[in-house]
Formats: C-alpha cells, structure tokens, sequence
C-alpha cells in the first residue's frame, strides 16, 4: 500500500486570507515606491504621498477583487454542487450493504471445526504428510493432505439407496468425487441444523434457503447436478423444509467463490429476508490423480519443489442479507463485504494485493489499522509466500508475523476452492474472537488475486 498522506489541517478562515492579501498588496507598493524616491533622492510631497501609498494599494486590491468576481460568475455549478448532471468521473459509488455471515463449519485434514483448525494453526501443526496409500511411479509415498473424515461407508450406502430411488443408479462417481461428496455432506448437515434450530420454529414459514455448491471444474454436469440435488436432501433430512430450498444453477457453470457471494450481494439491500448456505468441496486423493498429476509434471517431489500437494476438504457459510441477520437475536454474526478480485493476464509474482487492500478498506470505510489478523492460503511456492509476506509488512507494518498472520495452503493441500471458503470461515472466527475485523488474502491461484474483508456487525450503524 502507498504510503498514507497527512490529513490536511482545518481551512484558513476568509477574513485571514483577505487580511494577508491586503498586507502583501501594502507591502509591495509602499516598498517599490520607498525604494524609488531614495534612489532619486527625492522628497515626496503629501499628494504624492497620498496617491501611491494610499490610493494606488487600494485601486489594485480593488481591481482584483473585481476581476475574481467577475471569473467565478461565469464559471458554471459543479453537477454535484447542483444536483443534476452525471456522476463525475472517478466519483465512489453508493456503498453496497455487506452480507452477514451467520455460521461456518469445516472438514479440514486438520480439524473437524473452525476452532480445530485454528488450535492447530495456533500450534503449527498443519503441515502436509507422506501419504503411504499414495504412491508416485517409483513406489515412494507422495506428500498429501488428508482428512481422517472422508471416507464412511455408511453414508456411500445411503447416497446409493437414494440414487437407486431416483433411478440414477448408473451415475458413477470416482474414489475422490466419493470423498468430496462426504466431506460436503457432513458440512452441509452441521450448518443446515444450526439453522433450523434458529430459523424453523412451528408453523411458522422458513426462509428460502438457497443452496450454493462449489464443486471441482473437472466434474461432469450430470455429477454437479446430482450432487447438488443430495446436498439438498441432506439439508431436507436434517429439519429445513424440502420445498424452501432452491439450488443456484449459476454455481455450476461459475463455481469460483468471489462470483457466488458477489450474486448474493446483488441482492443484499433488498428489504426481504435472504438465506443461503454456500459449500465448497474437493478432494484429489486418489491414486488415479497422483499418476495424473505425475505424468503432467504437477505433482509436488523433491525434484519439484513447487509442485501441487493433493489435498481435500470442505468448507461452508450460512450467509444472509442484512434484514434476515437482524431478525435473528441468538446469532452472533459477521460482515462480509465485497470480495475484491482481479485477474491476470499471465502467471505473474508481483500482484495488486495492496491496490485491492485500498479498494475493500475505502467501501467499508474501515482503516488498515483496524485490521487485527490476515488468513492468507499461500502454499509452499516461495514466490506466493514473498509476495504474501512483503504486502503484510508494507500495509499492515503493525501487526506481529506470528501471530496476526497464518497461512492455510500448506495445510489444506490443492482443492479447489475449499482453502478460499476455509480462509473466510477462519476471518469470521478471528473477527469474533478478537472484536476487531480479520482480512483474507488470497494469492495461491497465478492467476487471480483475491482480497475480503470480515468485520464486526457492531461497525454497521443500525437503521
């Protein structure tokens, strides 16, 4: 970030002004006229006393007040001044109503839970492994992050039964679509239930509960749409009305995090409640993947350094507008404002974290010095993590490496969009557990750059 300018002082009050106007007019005649008499050696007489000490400072002062007068009328009102006209150019926009998260929940290879994963961090104990079911063409064990909760086999015969009911028993899914799948339905049961403990009471009719998945680029669209449809049965078989969940078609085609709560912004200053649960799931730990990833030339080795480490998780968000937060009493909740991202045309190292830093700090209207931790999903490449570490110490020089700032990529291994919804998650419960707003960075992806603030509701005033 640039360096921050001095706030200018108060304005010089106008009668000031106008006196050292005048004082500098006084100034200039009696002095030209007093060193031309003395190098003449003349004696003025009183007239000529009165004219050019008197007459002449004051003629000139009224000249120019005239000519000032004269140029601000025919200079034409500023639209803004005036009310009508178009918007200047570079003006700041409106700002947007935040969206409010309510709830996280989280499978991780090093936690069950938000609060897991933030001991763990805490105690640097989420570090990738060797993996010994995994291994490369030599038959060495290849470095993984993996979740002790991705496989249960009780769960895979209850999604077969469903699918066999839906007569979709053909549908196939890999050993890691499997994995995927468990991780998010175990998300999404976790969430679902804190909201139907809060939201569903009686006869009383439930929000609309809108289901967003992010699920991984290379599955097929028959396995996204199924998917989808049994992530919404497990929200049905945990309490929320079957009939008031929808499924965001858009997640399917655009299942990049920034873009799905940039579609919930949309619609944040609406008056009508709105609730939506997004979940994002991943797993690439399978031994199909690692020979994928082998014979590309991806796949983390000693020889490769900067490789990918396969990783899996999932992570999620129930995420409401203002006017559903407010109604809920018993819900500590955050503000998430919006996301700030861009795209790069290339792979490149040098990255605008500072610019957009700026960005998401000046529509919050929330300074750089309030900010009390930085979540960033760096990885091991040491490019990423120069770049991370030198944008912390330049915009926010206060705050302690060890301890205001942590690092998630290592730990979460390559999984899609699980470490970007994990970082959010960890922001909300920083952002509640130290009373001061949490900013995530992301810079892992070569080509996208990523920047959210989360604070606290207290810095919304109420309406």
């Amino acid at each position: 970030m640039p360096p921050t300018l001095p706030l200018p002082g108060p304005p010089m009050p106008a009668w000031l002004k106008h006196g050292l106007a005048s004082g500098i007019v006084f100034f200039c005649c009696w002095g030209g006229v007093i060193a031309y008499w003395r190098l003449h050696r003349s004696a003025p007489a009183a007239p000529d006393m009165a004219v050019y000490l008197l007459a002449l400072p004051a003629a000139l002062l009224l000249l120019f007040w005239g000519a000032g007068k004269v140029v601000a009328s025919r200079q034409p009102v500023p639209a803004a001044a005036s009310g009508t006209g178009p918007q200047r150019a570079g003006a700041v926009p409106a700002q947007a109503a935040p969206l409010a998260i309510l709830a996280a929940a989280l499978r991780s290879p090093h936690g069950a839970s938000v609060g897991e994963l933030a001991a763990a961090l805490a105690a640097n104990r989420t570090r990738a492994g060797l993996d010994p079911a995994l291994v490369d063409a030599d038959g060495f064990p290849v470095m993984t992050a993996r979740s002790t909760e991705a496989h249960d086999d009780m769960l895979r015969a209850d999604i077969g039964t469903w699918l066999r009911h839906k007569g979709m028993a053909a549908l196939q899914f890999s050993e890691d679509q499997w994995r995927a799948l468990t991780l998010a339905s175990a998300v999404t049961s976790d969430l679902v239930m804190r909201a139907t403990d809060e939201l569903v009471d009686g006869d009383a009719v439930a929000p609309m509960l809108q289901l967003m998945p992010l699920l991984p680029d290379d599955w097929q669209a028959g396995q996204r749409r199924v998917a989808a449809m049994w992530l919404r049965h497990t929200a049905a078989q945990f309490g929320w009305p079957v009939d008031r969940i929808c499924i965001d078609a858009a997640a399917s085609t655009d299942p990049a995090p920034a873009a799905a709560f940039a579609r919930l912004a949309r619609s944040g200053d609406h008056p009508a409640p709105a609730l939506a649960l997004v979940v994002a799931c991943a797993s690439h730990l399978s031994q199909q993947r690692v020979d994928d990833w082998a014979a590309r030339g991806l796949l983390f080795s000693p020889s490769r350094p900067n490789g990918l480490i396969p990783g899996e998780g999932a992570a999620g968000l129930l995420v409401a507008n203002l006017a559903q937060a407010r109604s809920i009493e018993s819900m500590a909740y955050v503000l998430l404002d919006r996301i700030e991202e861009t795209r790069l045309d290339a792979a490149a190292d040098a990255a605008p974290l500072s610019t957009l830093l700026e960005s998401v700090c000046g529509r919050a209207g929330v300074g750089s010095e309030e900010i009390a931790m930085v979540i960033g999903d760096a990885g091991r490449h040491p490019d990423r993590l120069l770049e991370l570490t030198g944008f912390v110490g330049a915009a926010l020089p206060r705050l302690d490496a060890a301890a205001d700032v942590v690092r998630i990529g290592s730990g979460c291994g390559n999984c899609e969009a699980v470490p970007f919804m994990t970082g959010l998650a960890l922001a909300r419960y920083y952002t509640l557990e130290r009373e001061a707003s949490s900013l995530f960075a992301s810079n892992e992806d070569p080509y996208r750059r990523s920047v959210a603030l989360v604070r606290s509701a207290l810095s919304l005033p109420l309406k």
